[in-house]
């Protein structure tokens, strides 16, 4: 896609979401897809409608999640994303280590939503 050709408000639009860190792009996502869902199920239709259309977003949103989960973090900075950002209820005592299994779900059923829209 040319964005030469975009009015320069949605270029600007497109420029900022580039830019973003991978964790303001996984907590971008979580806001987004996760936070008010009723679970998996409508999360992964949401992924399913919003691929019919682009998959650009939902291929930086894998890639970051990807970064995030390969690199070392503060503690609890996944925990915040998942519970925090994402509003997933975890375990009573929950830990970084179960909010990324949960990122590592979220990023299998975006895998799978993008390689079925292909």
């Amino acid at each position: 896609m040319d964005l030469s050709e975009l009015p320069e408000p949605l270029r600007a639009r497109i420029a900022e979401r580039d830019a973003r860190t991978p964790v303001e792009k996984v907590r971008a996502f979580l806001r987004g897809y996760v936070a008010d869902s009723d679970g998996p199920d409508e999360i992964r239709g949401a992924l399913q409608r919003t691929a019919r259309t682009n998959t650009r977003y939902l291929r930086q949103d894998l890639a970051a999640m990807e970064l995030v989960l390969a690199e070392p973090h503060t503690p609890g900075t996944l925990l915040r994303l998942v519970v925090g950002d994402g509003n997933w209820d975890l375990d009573r005592n929950p830990t970084d280590a179960e909010a990324a299994a949960v990122l590592g779900e979220l990023a299998e059923m975006l895998r799978t939503v993008i390689d079925d829209a292909a």
